[in-house]
Order: C-alpha cells, then sequence, then structure tokens
C-alpha cells in the first residue's frame, strides 16, 4: 500500500513541522517575535548527543542531560543578555527589526558555531527504541516515528491545556495582545517570554534528538525546518498554536505524497508552489491577513 505508507511518513514528518510551527506560534503570541532559530535548536541537540555519545564517550542519558541543560542554559542567556537589552532597553528595537532581525542572527551564529564544533558531515543522535519497523498488514512506520508522534502529541496537548484552561496561559496572551496593559495588572511579561523562550528552545531540542535517527542532521539542517515550521505557523497567522499544528501536519503530508507520485526531485519545489497558490487564493481564510497586518 504505497498510498498508505506514503500518509505515515508525511504524518511524521507533518508531526515535526507541526511542533516547531507551534513553538514559533506560542512564542510570537507573548512576544511578537518569531523564533527563526528554533529549528537550529533541533540540530544543536541531534549533533551534541551524536558528539557526546559517539566521541567523548559519555552514556546516551548523560548526553542528553548535558545537552538539554546546555541548550536551556543559553537560551536563558540570550534571552538575557540579548532580547532583554532589544525589547527592554531604552534603545528597544522597532518593526522588523525586533521581529525578525534578533532571532535570524541567532540561526546564523549557532549554524556557524556547530559547523566548527561538528563539521558539515550528517549526524545522527542514537536511536532510542532500537528494532525493525513496525508493521501492520502492508503498512510500515519506523520506531523512531512513533516517538516523533508520541511527542508531537504530548507536547501540542499539554500546550493547549496550559495555554486554554490554566491562569498563566491567560497571562501568556495578555502578555502578546497588550504587554504594557498586562505588566499594570501585574503580569510580568519578561518572565514569561523568557520561559517560554527556553521551553521551546529545549523541546525542539529533544525533537532533534528523537527524530534525527530518520533523517540525519547537518549543521544546516535547522534553517530548514526553522523555515517550514514558520510557514505553518503563518497559516495561523502567527498567534493560533492548534491551526499551526494542523497546517504543519498537512505540509508533511502534501510533501509526501509529491516526493511519492510527482517527484522525489522536485516535490518540494512543487510544494511550495502549491503553499503560495493557496495564500494568493484565499489569504484571510489560511490567516496569512491576520498574520500580515497583526
Amino acid at each position: 500500500m504505497k498510498l498508505g505508507n506514503l500518509i505515515i511518513a508525511g504524518i511524521v514528518t507533518g508531526s515535526i513541522y507541526a511542533t516547531f510551527a507551534v513553538c514559533v506560534a506560542v512564542w510570537y503570541r507573548v512576544s511578537n517575535i518569531l523564533n527563526l532559530a528554533v529549528g537550529d535548536f533541533a540540530m544543536v541537540g541531534a549533533l551534541s548527543v551524536d558528539n557526546l555519545y559517539r566521541v567523548r564517550g559519555l552514556p546516551l542519558w548523560a548526553a542528553i542531560v548535558t545537552t538539554l541543560l546546555v541548550v536551556a542554559v543559553f537560551a536563558w542567556l540570550y534571552d538575557i543578555i540579548v532580547l532583554r537589552l532589544a525589547v527592554d532597553g531604552r534603545g528597544r528595537a522597532e518593526g522588523i527589526v525586533l521581529t525578525f532581525f534578533f532571532t535570524f542572527a541567532l540561526s546564523f551564529f549557532i549554524d556557524g558555531v556547530a559547523k566548527m564544533a561538528f563539521g558539515s558531515d550528517v549526524h545522527a543522535a542514537p536511536a532510542l527504541w532500537n528494532g525493525a519497523s513496525i508493521a501492520v498488514a502492508d503498512l510500515h512506520v519506523a520506531r523512531a516515528g512513533i516517538l516523533v508522534l508520541l511527542c508531537a502529541v504530548l507536547i501540542g496537548g499539554l500546550f493547549w491545556v496550559y495555554i486554554r484552561f490554566t491562569l498563566g496561559g491567560k497571562a501568556l496572551e495578555a502578555s502578546g495582545e497588550n504587554a504594557l496593559g498586562a505588566r499594570i495588572v501585574g503580569i510580568d511579561t519578561r518572565r514569561y517570554r523568557r520561559w517560554i523562550f527556553v521551553g521551546t528552545a529545549v523541546i525542539a531540542a529533544v525533537f532533534g534528538i528523537v527524530e534525527s535517527p530518520i533523517t540525519g542532521y547537518t549543521y544546516l539542517s535547522g534553517a530548514t525546518i526553522s523555515l517550514t515550521g514558520f510557514l505553518a505557523a503563518a497559516y495561523g497567522g502567527f498567534r493560533k498554536p492548534g491551526r499551526a499544528l494542523l497546517a504543519g501536519l498537512f505540509i508533511g503530508v502534501l510533501e509526501a505524497l509529491l516526493g511519492g507520485y510527482v517527484s522525489a526531485e522536485y516535490g518540494t519545489t512543487v510544494m511550495y508552489a502549491i503553499l503560495a497558490a493557496l495564500v494568493l487564493a484565499w489569504p484571510r481564510g489560511l490567516g496569512f491577513e491576520s498574520a500580515v497586518s497583526g
């Protein structure tokens, strides 16, 4: 069943895109800044665990814990040193400089450091669930793919519950809608921005560790993931994680079907052409009007 296997592969890939899209959308919702480096944290997670485990000889659990701690500390320091000055300092950046530049520059910085540290070869973290693919009838799914799906469902569900049903989630929404008003009523918008940034960086690193056995990563892989997550988040107007999640799943399935039935070489090009056509035909319904207008 070629179609069934392509759909399964697309759902696995789409769940990766969906998770990164949700990370972009949630942080934009609290900070009004687009995190264009979210995919690079995934790349760092995969390549660092591979290096610490295979080259440095650390136990796998120690390599994972060390990597996640380093990612969390780095994200926290970047917010404290760079984003705090950009958002809250006297010379506060405005407009597109604030929205794009600081995480775009961070993406280039991480890519450069990763190239120096890990080289340009393809790497992957060790598989967390070894064994042959699981087969049901003629359908096959890799064990790493099942872990990716489970992580996507868990993280997406936790974000949804947090935003919809907790006071912290309401405060998060208020921080993005009106930061000054939120501060007046006692909401620490800086804290929410910081911890969501750190949390999404760690989530991205976890996904890089879990997913890399399927595809392998180079130091440039993060940019591609960030681009697709950014695009999926844009379909939700950057403020609707639920719609961003669905868009990520759709993009993953579309990519798999085009690669299987149209062209493995040009499938991605055709996919972006279709997505662009959809935006031109129906911008309001797909959320792009709100993405542009805020």
